[in-house]
């Protein structure tokens, strides 16, 4: 299942300066959630008619792997602890495995560029700007930054992929920010399983963790990047329709 969740815009920091550009199966959606955090944005105090908007963007090295301890519990007996730390174990060798294969997906599919392109798409017809490939050429700037994702085997019934993301609109003469949204995600590789008759969680994990192939990865980072460039677009155009009521 896929979940979001959205920082809405803060207020503006003056001067930013703009960066360099440096499933079927068994993936889930489970839609895309929100979450704010105060603040403001500038856009009613710019026009954006017959302007142009070009696009920057940030990648992270590689993808991430957030793993996890091995919930050994104090009520344990030996045997119990032995099973744990050994189920533990196991989910850490098999997501290890699956990070090798996430980074194959990356190779297929430009996550950053992906997202990147997609919001601007949609972001470019909200405010009535056309694209443009230079920076030079631009009266504005979008700047997509996709600060980390990866794959997290933390849980116990399931693993998932996540994305953390933030867009930034510039003004590019000044440097001024006008508005911004950060927008996290995560979609569900496997299927959600609780364990039962005293099955350790990560042994559940481990083993259908196993399944999920380059494919499986390739698909669900096509999805976040296409859902996450939805949500801040989204957000925009809400922002958009506030600016335009005060006018």
């Amino acid at each position: 299942m896929m979940t979001t969740s959205v920082h809405r815009p803060r207020r503006p920091r003056p001067l930013a300066r703009p960066l360099a550009r440096p499933i079927a199966g068994l993936i889930a959606i489970a839609g895309l959630a929100s979450t704010g955090c105060g603040g403001g944005h500038r856009l009613a105090e710019f026009s954006f008619t017959n302007r142009t908007m070009a696009l920057v963007y940030v990648a992270p090295p590689a993808p991430g792997l957030r793993i996890g301890g091995y919930d050994l519990r104090r009520t344990d007996d030996l045997a119990a602890l032995v099973v744990r730390a050994g189920s533990g174990v196991a989910k850490e060798v098999e997501a290890r495995r699956a990070r090798t294969r996430l980074d194959s997906a990356t190779g297929r599919i430009d996550m950053t560029a992906a997202l990147a392109r997609r919001t601007l798409e949609r972001t470019s017809r909200y405010l009535g700007l056309r694209p443009v490939a230079s920076h030079d050429e631009a009266d504005y700037l979008l700047e997509v930054h996709l600060r980390s994702y990866g794959l997290d085997a933390r849980g116990q019934s399931a693993a998932y992929l996540y994305t953390n993301a933030e867009a930034v609109l510039l003004d590019r003469r000044t440097g001024h920010e006008i508005w911004n949204v950060t927008v996290h995600g995560t979609d569900r590789l496997t299927p959600f399983v609780r364990s039962r008759d005293g099955v350790p969680g990560a042994i559940i994990t481990a083993g259908t963790l196993h399944l999920v192939t380059v494919d499986d990865f390739q698909q669900a980072l096509d999805q976040l990047a296409t859902f996450s460039s939805t949500l801040i677009a989204d957000e925009l155009r809400a922002a958009l329709r506030d600016a335009r009521r005060g006018e």
